[in-house]
């Protein structure tokens, strides 16, 4: 999946939660990491703005599946520490290892449950003992609550982002068309559909304890304060 719709306007409806989150990363380097974190792969990087708020303290290592997103990952981390890969996270390889591994903004609701052993396995292999896998994830109220079979719009003075999600079987369809403004006043429109799977807490913590992690924390907010599931759930593994 490209992306192509969705990767202009990613820091336009992410961008004030961009810098709280890498706060929150780095105190749970500091905090909950057992060894130094100096090298950090990012798993999913989208447009690249969470590595390069992190690039001035690690060495960074950012990956993604979309050219579109790595396109301006590349813009926004110029002359910055990080190394931009195009990888599926599904069979990644990198040069060594890493002390810590973030994926962020609901990546890993995009595999199915079957591809979410082959990431573990591989963030465990390229993550060195005692260092920490960090993840957030979509909860099933959110995909079935919140988005169900809503609707939202994004108006920008460029176009206009019309986001309708359908439900399937533990998954949630964003159906995504985007209206940008032509010159001569007419509208051209973009389409693409989105898939998120749902993954429970209790499939999370198994897989976790099957690849060699144990869970430090399971947050409900960025902010290493507030416990349990809401509609978003934050994990905290640290490799064994």
């Amino acid at each position: 999946m490209s992306y192509s719709v969705i990767a202009p306007l990613y820091d336009r409806i992410n961008g004030d939660q961009y810098a709280p989150y890498a706060a929150f990363l780095k105190e749970v380097f500091s905090r909950i990491s057992r060894i130094p974190v100096k090298e950090v792969l990012d798993l999913g990087c989208g447009t690249g703005s969470i590595a390069a708020l992190l690039a001035d303290d690690y060495d960074m290592v950012a990956l993604d599946v979309s050219p579109d997103m790595l396109s301006i990952a590349m813009e926004k981390n110029a002359g910055k520490n990080t190394l931009l890969l195009c990888q599926d996270m599904r069979n990644f390889e990198l040069y060594g290892t890493v002390q810590g591994v973030y994926s962020s903004f609901d990546c890993l609701n995009y595999l199915k449950t079957e591809d979410l052993g082959k990431v573990f396995s591989l963030v465990h292999n390229y993550l060195e003992p005692g260092g920490v896998f960090v993840f957030d994830v979509n909860t099933r109220y959110r995909l079935e609550q919140v988005y169900g079979e809503n609707a939202f719009t994004y108006e920008y003075e460029e176009g206009l982002l019309l986001w309708r999600n359908e439900q399937g079987e533990d998954c949630c369809h964003f159906i995504l068309d985007w209206f940008e403004l032509q010159e001569d006043g007419s509208y051209e429109r973009l389409s693409e559909t989105q898939t998120e799977y749902i993954h429970d807490g209790d499939t999370l913590i198994r897989l976790a304890d099957e690849n060699g992690f144990e869970v430090a924390e399971v947050l409900s907010s960025a902010d290493l304060q507030q416990h349990g599931q809401g509609e978003k759930a934050f994990y905290v593994l640290i490799r064994k």
